[in-house]
């Protein structure tokens, strides 16, 4: 067996291996020509449910022939390596992977740099993963030095020697769409499919164009080709490629991310008609309750208003009034502007508000509770209004879970101190 030190001296190197994976200037964003660029896969899920996540490899997806390939354990293989993730991230529920593509900064820009792979013949299981993901529309997700990029898994198409919609396959082959844009179009195709079987394609060409000024990457995008749709069957052999294209640029590396607030991939349609409706409706509510309390409270403010006149004119003896000023209501004796003179109601309980409740200690940890909150959603929002002096919050994965973590247990304090103040 090993000794202490030889068990700490190893835990180190394996540590340092671990974070050398990672580091590769991914942090400091610079790269020198040649230097390896990760490749990271993150997930995959339905389209129209983003938050329904699984792992990337969950779906059978070949590992690409580079030196990263399992079979290459001399070279230390990195292929579906996971990254090493923080706190925010793992609740944001993140899963980065290494791809096994091996990316070089600013390699052959005058050139396409393809990688590719074959899977081995699909099982009835592994087919089946495939035509569930194109069943419900999955897209992939990747990351690029922290940029991410999106892309659709596979289609549900009709067989393309069908003659109604052989027209559609022959445009999908001659245009350059990108998979959303051939999706949109097939979906948007009046086609008569009643009685045409749909069956399941998945992309097999992806094109990765990766934008970099000087010593930095300031944009990524990746397409599918519809013409590389392939049907996914049992028994089937698919042949993955990714093309890859470095293209100098002058845009700004500071202003990289501005193009995700709002990104074409998924559809933010704001329903204004929804919000304005909501809105009138808050207000009639907000009127509705003011109305109430107006008309229950007017009788009363015209007594005291009524009793503070006949004070001051000295229409009133001592004994007619309490201690506080109010008049008293006497048997036999008409009530101040036809109203009663005593307290009613809900004014009866002004003297019991100082009054310690059953469950102090449950009610003042509600109150505590409920300052903590305030403060917590104080700060996040005050962290993110600052995001120019300290990095915007959508730059970093999991940043915003972070910081209501950290929130959190700092305005653990403020409750703290209002409930035991309370208390």
């Amino acid at each position: 067996s090993l000794s202490l030190p030889s068990r700490l001296l190893l835990s180190l190197l394996l540590l340092q291996k671990d974070v050398s994976v990672t580091n590769a200037d991914e942090y400091t964003h610079r790269y020198a020509t040649g230097d390896k660029v990760n490749l990271w896969v993150n997930k995959v899920g339905p389209y129209a449910n983003p938050q329904e996540a699984y792992e990337y490899y969950s779906l059978p997806y070949c590992a690409p022939d580079t030196e990263h390939h399992p079979d290459n354990v001399e070279s230390g293989s990195l292929f579906n390596k996971l990254k090493i993730h923080s706190i925010g991230e793992r609740l944001a529920g993140h899963a980065l992977r290494h791809s096994g593509h091996d990316l070089k900064f600013a390699s052959g820009s005058e050139q396409t740099v393809v990688e590719e792979c074959n899977t081995k013949s699909l099982t009835t299981e592994e087919a089946a993963s495939f035509t569930k993901a194109a069943e419900d529309q999955w897209f992939f997700h990747m990351y690029i030095d922290d940029l991410p990029v999106w892309g659709m898994v596979g289609e549900m198409l009709p067989d393309p020697n069908n003659p109604k919609v052989k027209k559609v396959w022959e445009n999908a082959k001659d245009s350059q769409q990108s998979d959303l844009q051939h999706l949109n179009d097939v979906v948007g195709q009046n086609l008569d499919l009643e009685g045409i079987e749909l069956k399941p394609f998945v992309y097999t060409y992806r094109y990765l164009s990766v934008s970099y000024n000087k010593d930095r990457i300031v944009k990524v995008d990746l397409t599918s080709d519809p013409a590389s749709l392939i049907e996914v069957k049992p028994g089937a052999e698919l042949n993955f490629k990714l093309f890859i294209k470095w293209e100098p640029t002058d845009e700004e590396f500071h202003s990289r991310f501005d193009r995700y607030l709002d990104h074409a991939f998924f559809k933010h349609q704001i329903h204004w008609f929804s919000i304005f409706n909501s809105f009138m409706m808050v207000l009639f509510l907000m009127g509705l309750v003011a109305l109430i309390l107006l008309r229950t409270l007017r009788k009363d403010y015209a007594r005291y208003a009524m009793s503070r006149s006949d004070l001051e004119e000295g229409d009133m003896d001592d004994d007619q009034v309490d201690e506080n000023g109010k008049p008293l209501l006497h048997e036999g004796r008409p009530s101040v502007g036809g109203m009663p003179a005593e307290d009613s109601g809900w004014k009866q309980v002004h003297g019991d508000v100082f009054r310690a409740p059953r469950f102090l200690t449950l009610f003042a940890a509600i109150i505590g509770t409920g300052w903590q909150l305030i403060t917590l959603t104080m700060g996040v929002i005050l962290f993110a209004v600052a995001g120019p002096l300290h990095g915007e919050v959508h730059e970093e994965r999991g940043e915003v879970l972070h910081a209501i973590i950290t929130c959190y247990a700092l305005s653990s304090i403020v409750a703290g101190y209002s409930s035991g103040s309370l208390f």
